[in-house]
């Protein structure tokens, strides 16, 4: 069974070093490399399968059980939720989502011991990804500060642009809104509490994991961020508090007091790691890839930045037409509308904020042989 480990795992990192390498040249990952990953993966899972069997019948004394597919199927559903809505998310194109779900798939054909399978190991995996790629982004930039004709000046303008940043997230409503999504947030957080403690089976395995949550809750907050600051659910959240503190006094009193406590310190971390991680980080990624675009130069497949697609998403001229607007690029729709826009305005040569596009196949590859070194996801070896 470990020769076809290996066998496997020199195939699929020739084929992944193939589609890294492209990225890296063309920014783009190809369906028919998509489609090569996919042939190769199922004739991995063929030949352990045929290991399977044969191992049934007497003829092998290593192999898998047929508990081992049930799990990996799991692992397969997990890691394509996560890339789609990672995509979905406008966090990464298409290709990228696609490339990391046989990524991931994979990586239980290399190690079938691999900690955290089945349920996590997506998660570890995609901490692997963007903790080094941030380190990597956010080194490289201020590294190329220091090498700059006057580092003092760089540092000074990201300073500037971080206050300036800082400030509209402080502003007047949004400081409202950030109250707002904070009670809800926080009667999310001690539902999560609840039902980890009471309830049973799988619903108790899962909502035990708070790092699901803040997972889902950060990749998606653009999508679901709206929702919390929502009047209507300012009110059933309240409504919901004073119910849980009305039941917790008669039926829960000595717990009452510890999930609630437990509850606003994940809602604390998540408020953290949704500051630094979402507004500030990605401000300081995008910075230094930004470049801008006049109405001959837009064309489609640009990437908007963080910056422009929520002004064109907030803008009514748009009429919802910015509500996705996927990494993938603009559609020529989008580009059209854009162009009709900018020349309307009262500027002498308008432009738009765009992004080049990043080559993220190499951190997916990058954290999935992290992963296998070390068995282990980054953070877990600062514990």
């Amino acid at each position: 069974m470990k020769t076809i480990s290996m066998l496997f795992l020199a195939a699929f990192t020739a084929w992944a070093a193939s589609v890294v390498s492209r990225d890296l040249a063309t920014r783009k990952i190809l369906n028919s490399s998509i489609r090569t990953g996919i042939k190769l993966l199922a004739a991995g899972l063929a030949a352990f399968g045929l290991y399977t069997w044969s191992g049934y019948a007497g003829r092998s004394q290593s192999f898998l059980t047929y508990g081992f597919y049930g799990m990996f199927f799991l692992h397969l559903f997990w890691s394509a939720l996560a890339g789609i809505i990672l995509w979905y998310a406008e966090i990464w194109p298409a290709g990228d989502a696609k490339f990391f779900i046989l990524v991931s798939a994979a990586l239980p054909l290399v190690n079938p011991y691999i900690k955290n399978f089945p349920g996590f190991l997506f998660l570890s995996l995609l901490i692997n990804i963007f903790v080094a790629a941030s380190f990597w982004a956010v080194g490289s930039h201020i590294a190329s500060g220091f090498a700059s004709a006057s580092p003092s000046d760089f540092f000074s303008e990201i300073w500037a642009d971080f206050k300036e940043r800082l400030a509209g997230l402080s502003a007047g409503k949004n400081k409202i809104g950030v109250a707002v999504s904070a009670l809800n947030l926080g009667f999310l957080f001690l539902l999560q509490q609840i039902l980890s403690m009471e309830a049973r089976g799988f619903i108790s395995r899962f909502m035990s994991r708070a790092d699901l949550l803040f997972f889902f809750l950060f990749i998606l907050w653009d999508k679901v961020g709206d929702v919390f600051r929502s009047r209507r659910w300012v009110y059933l959240s309240a409504a919901c508090y004073l119910f849980y503190f009305f039941l917790g006094y008669f039926l829960f009193r000595e717990r009452l007091w510890l999930l609630f406590v437990t509850a606003g310190s994940n809602l604390f971390r998540f408020g953290l790691l949704l500051f630094f991680g979402r507004f500030m980080l990605e401000f300081l990624m995008e910075r230094k890839d930004t470049r801008y675009l006049s109405v001959a130069e837009l064309e489609p497949g640009a990437v908007l930045s963080s910056k422009a697609a929520r002004e064109f998403k907030a803008n009514p001229v748009f009429e919802g037409l910015f509500d996705d607007c996927f990494k993938d690029g603009l559609t020529e729709e989008q580009v059209a509308a854009v162009r009709e826009w900018l020349k309307k305005l009262p500027v002498r040569d308008p432009k738009v904020e765009v992004v080049r596009g990043r080559p993220f196949a190499l951190w997916i590859f990058a954290g999935a042989a992290l992963l296998l070194a070390l068995d282990r996801n980054i953070v877990g070896l600062l514990r």
